[in-house]
C-alpha cells in the first residue's frame, strides 16, 4: 500500500521479457525450517510477466502466504475509516492555510495538471493531499494497483492460506501519524517529484524485474529520504523490525511461509533479510 514507491533518479525504458524476469527471492532458515521472502511491487503495467517456475513452486509448497495487509474488497471499509480519521482535518483549518504561500501556489498548479479538484484537497491533511496528488499522477502513467503483485496473488490464493503482517489502521498511521509539519515536508517532496512519476516507475520496475535489489533499494531509499527521518523510521525501520519479530516466530514454530512485502523492505543494511541474519538465521538468495 505504499502510495509513493521510488525516487526520480535514473530513468530507463529497458523492459525485460518473460524469460529474463527474475525478481529477487530469498530463503531464510534455521536448523529445521525455512521461510521465503519475495519483494513485491504494488503497481505494475497490466500483463507484466514476473512469475518464474521457482516462485510458483514455492507458492504451491508454502503453508501460508503473508502480505503486508489485505487489499481485498472486505478490507476497504477499514481502510476508508482509517483514512477519514487521519486524512481529513476536523479543526476548520483549510489545507492552504497550513502551507506557505509558495507551496500553496505550487499545489494549486500541480493539482490542476492532474485534474485533482482543489475543493477536495482543502479539507485534507497535508500527508493525504500528497498521497492524492501522487495517486492521480500514477493513474495516468499506465501503472495499476490491480496489476500489482499483492492484488493478483490475494485474488488467487484461498483466504484460509493468507496472513497479514499489519492492519489497514497500522498502514494509515504510518503515512499520517507524524503530524502536519511532517506532512508538509511530504507534500513538498511529492510536488518536487510528481512530474517524474512515469520515468521513476519504469526505473524501479526494470530494476525489480532484473533481480537487482541494490539498484531498486537506491531508488526507494532516495525517495523516502525526501520525506524526513521520522517518516523513514516509521515506514521502513520500525516495520522491518516488527516484521522480523513475526517471521522469527514463524521459523520457531516451523511454519513454511512465503512472505510477500514491498521490495524496498528487503534491501539495504536495515532490511528484513539482514535483521533476520542478525538474529542467527541463515539467508540464501534463490533468484
Amino acid at each position: 500500500m505504499l502510495f509513493r514507491t521510488a525516487a526520480a533518479l535514473l530513468a530507463t525504458t529497458c523492459w525485460l521479457g518473460a524469460a529474463q524476469a527474475a525478481p529477487a527471492l530469498w530463503k531464510v532458515s534455521d536448523a529445521d525450517s525455512a521461510v521465503w521472502l519475495f519483494g513485491s511491487v504494488h503497481l505494475l503495467p497490466p500483463d507484466t510477466a514476473w512469475r518464474t517456475p521457482l516462485f510458483d513452486a514455492i507458492l504451491a509448497e508454502a503453508d501460508k502466504v503473508y502480505f503486508e495487509t489485505s487489499v481485498a474488497p472486505e478490507a476497504q471499509p477499514a481502510i476508508l475509516a482509517a483514512t477519514l480519521q487521519l486524512g481529513f482535518a476536523n479543526d476548520g483549518v483549510l489545507l492552504t492555510e497550513r502551507l506557505s504561500p509558495a507551496l500553496a501556489k505550487r499545489l494549486h498548479k500541480i493539482a490542476g495538471q492532474y485534474d485533482v479538484p482543489m475543493a477536495a484537497l482543502l479539507a485534507m491533511r497535508p500527508w493525504f493531499a500528497a498521497v492524492t496528488i501522487s495517486t492521480a499522477a500514477t493513474a495516468g502513467s499506465g501503472y495499476d494497483p490491480a496489476a500489482g503483485v499483492d492484488m493478483l496473488l490475494q485474488q488467487e490464493i484461498p483466504m484460509e492460506k493468507q496472513g497479514f503482517l499489519e492492519s489497514a489502521e497500522d498502514q494509515i498511521d504510518i503515512l499520517g501519524g507524524g503530524g502536519d509539519s511532517e506532512g508538509i515536508e511530504m507534500l513538498a517532496a511529492t510536488l518536487d517529484e510528481v512530474g517524474n512519476t512515469t520515468r521513476t516507475m519504469e526505473a524501479l520496475v526494470s530494476a525489480w524485474l532484473a533481480g537487482t535489489p541494490e539498484t531498486l533499494g537506491a531508488l526507494f531509499l532516495a525517495e523516502v529520504g525526501g520525506y524526513g527521518d521520522a517518516f523513514v523510521q516509521r515506514l521502513v525501520d520500525q516495520r522491518n523490525h516488527n516484521w522480523t519479530e513475526q517471521i522469527a516466530t514463524m521459523l520457531d514454530t516451523n511454519e513454511a511461509a512465503l512472505i510477500v512485502v514491498g521490495a524496498g523492505h528487503l534491501v539495504d543494511e536495515i532490511s528484513v533479510v539482514r535483521l533476520l541474519e542478525a538474529r542467527g538465521f541463515v539467508s540464501e538468495r534463490l533468484q
